[in-house]
This record gives structure tokens, C-alpha cells and sequence, in this order.
């Protein structure tokens, strides 16, 4: 059974397609990283990156861990 990833929920939605979603999201998580806000900087510092920016999959698992400890 195909368990559906994010990408495609999302595509599915929006009526396109998942790497264009995956393509978009970059291209977001672009914009904010290249940000020079010391404050934006410091947010972004808190992601674990293995490149030298982060990915959509890097952003998202950040997100949930940040609303899971949140949550508890």
C-alpha cells in the first residue's frame, strides 16, 4: 500500500503536482534563509541542515518536532 507523502496531499489539493509543491516550498525556504534579520538568522540556526541550506523535508521535520515539544 503507497502511503501518500506530504508533497502529494498538498499537490493534490492545489490541483498540481508534488514537485512542483517540493519546488515552491524551496523556493520559500529560500527567501526566508537568505533573510539577513539577526532575529530570522537565529530562527533558521535551529534546523538541523546536512547541506549548506535547508530542504523542504529538513523544514517540515523541524516544524513537527517545534510542535510536538509544544504540545507536551
Amino acid at each position: 500500500m503507497h502511503r501518500k507523502t506530504i508533497f502529494e496531499k498538498v499537490a493534490e489539493k492545489f490541483h498540481t503536482t508534488p514537485e512542483e509543491v517540493y519546488a515552491e516550498m524551496q523556493r520559500a525556504i529560500d527567501a526566508g534563509f537568505d533573510n539577513s534579520d539577526p532575529k530570522v538568522q537565529a530562527e533558521w540556526r535551529k534546523v538541523r541542515v546536512k547541506g549548506d541550506r535547508p530542504t523542504p523535508e529538513e523544514v517540515i521535520n523541524y516544524a513537527v518536532s517545534a510542535l510536538a515539544a509544544e504540545q507536551r
